[in-house]
């Protein structure tokens, strides 16, 4: 305001008025610093509000980057369990191969399979191909439950960076804010 009115009177009043002007930019220049604003203030208060901004933004890409793992985690239960499907059969198909070779081997020596010996060897053959499967649907549940307490664990750790990046932008600004009113 002062300075406009310095520019008007220098327009009507000459050479007096130049004085004038220099006198009112210099009040301008003084009133803001008398109501408190410096331009340290204002640098510090950027330096702030910066400081706040990167830890949010570096609290949001650690959470982002825990998300992706936990998608990882996600997505290897199905593998896994496709490829418990597949040592399964694996399991199944030696059994088969190996009940035939017996059977072979006991028909061309010309021993009746309906019983005795040739029958507890298929059944013993059963067996073991009842523990090997039984023993890898274990381990499949057992890959599956850790991948799956994977992913949680990712999920968990996304959500703690996310709170700790608020607090601690928050933080950052009540020093700042602190700082400043010290000034003051």
């Amino acid at each position: 305001m002062e300075l406009a009115a310095s520019f008007v009177t220098s327009i009507f009043g000459g050479g007096s008025a130049a004085a004038a002007g220099a006198g009112a930019a210099t009040t301008a220049a003084a009133a803001p610093a008398a109501a408190g604003f410096s331009l340290s203030s204002l640098l510090q208060g950027t330096a702030t509000v910066l400081g706040m901004v990167q830890s949010i933004n570096a609290g949001k890409a650690d959470a982002e980057a825990a998300n992706a793992a936990a998608e990882d985690a996600r997505r290897e239960v199905p593998l896994e369990t496709l490829q418990g499907i597949n040592r399964r059969t694996a399991i199944k198909q030696q059994m088969m191969e190996s009940i035939g070779q017996q059977d072979v081997a006991y028909a061309a020596s010309g021993v009746d399979l309906s019983f005795g010996t040739p029958l507890q060897a298929r059944s013993d053959a059963f067996r073991q191909a009842d523990l090997a499967l039984t023993s890898d649907v274990g381990t499949e549940q057992t890959r599956v439950a850790r991948l799956q307490e994977r992913e949680a664990e990712y999920r968990k750790r996304a959500s703690r960076a996310k709170r700790s990046a608020m607090f601690d932008a928050a933080l950052i600004g009540f020093k700042g804010a602190n700082s400043i009113a010290d000034r003051y």
